[in-house]
């Protein structure tokens, strides 16, 4: 369940009172929203002296039958006519793509300059009660970028489609029909959707509380921007978060963690192919932590940056080793959580998701991590590593592939946690041993990322060169038995005896079933052979009697014809021909 104040602040509620000079924000998610959701309330400012200034984020594209660039056009133009309909100035668009838009770093810093810009008096954002995902996204954004600043204004949550739960109701009789006037611009959307009927639906539904003398009315969730900082909007948002917890939504910024991904970079092609992989998440809130492992300057790579975050850190000076790249993005990583990636591996787009919510439901837990299908170079399968947690089974023998896991940092680097810069490889499972002692790891089974062995140049699985596992895999147990003392590392000697034990048992079940079904098939293949036999003779029999039985027929139709002759012949020819043919010439 969410936390709540025992007593919930006292917000300011009933009323929205304008002053001339005053300067008024209102961030819309596509074309059409600012009006539908707050068009009257935007035009009674305007006509009390306050600077209004609208920012559309998306170009509403897909919401038009024509191409991108001409559907973002039409829409666009709609947009500005409506603004002149009410009398506002026409709004700033930033031709976002539609239904992309993301509650992520980028998008939180670009607000947080714009409120810095304008420092509204009144924010507006859409309210969480809406579906669409650009309104939730954009209205967390806000909140968070509010967070960041020191802002003394209001903020206003206004609905679009759905009904919230407002605490301000705003009379918008006087300028309703300006409103319905101003809707009828959009007439690519009255086209797929009746807007205008629904909206002066919703304005009557609201002005139904407001007494018999208003027609027409608004309505809003308004809080001050310092109680939103302090408090959060989960405390004003009636049943909404409930609603929301169930949905799997968030209604605070905190509820979505940044997740830092590190990646240990050797500049090669595949680094593309990863940083695409980390965009395609489903989890909105990632910044990408480009380690330079090079011995070079690490080039920026391309990125989309209405949706990431990208740093590129230690560019400068001699390569790092696998160890000490890890170490680096550690430090330089900003996020409560931090999942790392090899510059040749991919994520699945649900996989960061996933163990965000692992997390969140085992609060504590170390880390969460999911399953890894291992392909070859040419993406075929070789295995899967998808097994039950077991620190015992972890202490003795990595099963957790680096982009397995999803770990807290803060655990991490409060239980001194980091990399063994002496170590080539095997770094990660010593990294994930020592986590394991800060708590234990949930899994969530499902295959959450791909690890292409045979792409890397770690000589990991090589048998003949110096960096091949098994030769380190002693070291890494000493420093084990060095860090943890005898009693741990015979418990973790017990367990894999244990388990040696019982896969030697199933080993030799497998082995008996085996050779089973190995008898089971020799004598389905002797039957087999005796069917084949008996078949064959069957078949032999077969041909035999339809041979005879077509030499029948031959002399049947032999001797059908050779009467039919003798019947055309005279009578005397024909009896002579008959006894000759009965071989009775002789005979009177």
């Amino acid at each position: 369940m969410l936390d709540r104040p025992s007593q919930p602040p006292d917000y300011p509620a009933g009323a929205v009172h304008f002053q001339p000079g005053q300067r008024l924000l209102c961030l819309a998610p596509h074309p059409d929203d600012e009006i539908l959701g707050c068009g009257g309330l935007l035009a009674l400012a305007a006509r009390a002296g306050v600077h209004v200034h609208t920012v559309v984020v998306t170009d509403g594209a897909q919401g038009v039958a024509e191409t991108d660039a001409q559907g973002a056009q039409v829409r666009r133009g709609e947009s500005c006519q409506a603004a002149e309909r009410l009398g506002l100035p026409a709004p700033e668009f930033w031709h976002w793509q539609d239904r992309q838009v993301r509650y992520c770093p980028p998008v939180i810093e670009r607000l947080a300059e714009l409120l810095r810009q304008h420092r509204p008096d009144w924010l507006l954002l859409p309210a969480l009660s809406e579906p669409h995902p650009d309104h939730q996204a954009l209205g967390l954004a806000g909140m968070a970028a509010v967070g960041r600043l020191e802002l003394e204004g209001t903020v206003l949550f206004y609905e679009v489609g759905a009904p919230g739960t407002p605490n301000t109701l705003v009379d918008i009789s006087t300028v309703a029909e300006a409103k319905w006037h101003a809707l009828a611009a959009f007439v690519s959307q009255e086209q797929r959707h009746p807007y205008l009927r629904l909206a002066q639906a919703m304005a009557s539904l609201r002005a139904l509380g407001m007494g018999p003398r208003v027609q027409a009315a608004e309505a809003f969730w308004q809080m001050p921007a310092a109680a939103l900082r302090e408090h959060g909007a989960t405390p004003g948002l009636g049943h909404w978060p409930l609603q929301r917890e169930a949905w799997g939504g968030a209604t605070e910024p905190v509820q979505l963690p940044l997740v830092s991904v590190i990646i240990r970079s050797l500049d090669r092609p595949a680094l593309a192919e990863a940083i695409a992989s980390v965009a395609a998440q489903s989890y909105p809130n990632l910044e990408v932590v480009v380690v330079n492992a090079t011995q070079r300057p690490h080039p920026m790579p391309e990125y989309p940056t209405d949706r990431l975050r990208l740093r590129v850190v230690a560019a400068e000076g001699p390569g790092l080793g696998r160890a000490q790249a890890a170490n680096e993005g550690l430090q330089a990583a900003a996020g409560e959580l931090a999942l790392f990636l090899d510059d040749d591996d991919l994520l699945l787009p649900e996989h960061v998701q996933q163990l965000v919510q692992a997390l969140d439901e085992h609060p504590d837990a170390a880390a969460a991590y999911g399953g890894v299908r291992v392909e070859n170079a040419n993406g075929e399968w070789i295995r899967d590593y998808d097994s039950p947690w077991s620190a015992a089974r972890l202490a003795g023998l990595n099963f957790l592939p680096i982009h397995a896991v999803l770990f807290r940092l803060r655990e991490a680097r409060v239980s001194g946690c980091r990399f063994d810069e002496a170590l080539p490889v095997l770094e990660d499972w010593d990294f994930w041993c020592q986590l394991a002692a800060a708590g234990d790891f949930v899994h969530r089974p499902g295959i959450g990322a791909v690890y292409r062995q045979g792409r890397g140049s770690s000589h990991l699985a090589d048998p003949e060169h110096e960096n091949h596992w098994a030769l380190w895999h002693r070291r890494v147990l000493e420093r084990h038995a060095e860090r943890w003392g005898l009693p741990r590392m015979v418990k973790t000697l017990a367990w894999h005896a244990v388990a040696l034990e019982r896969a030697q048992e199933d080993a030799q079940e497998d082995a008996l079933a085996l050779v089973r079904e190995r008898e089971d098939h020799a004598r389905t293949r002797q039957q087999l052979q005796q069917l084949q036999d008996s078949l064959f003779e069957t078949r032999h029999e077969l041909l035999t009697e339809q041979a005879r039985g077509m030499t029948l027929l031959a002399e049947r139709d032999l001797a059908q014809a050779s009467l039919q002759l003798l019947r055309q012949s005279r009578p005397v020819r024909w009896a002579r021909g008959v006894r000759t043919l009965l071989g009775r010439e002789g005979e009177p």
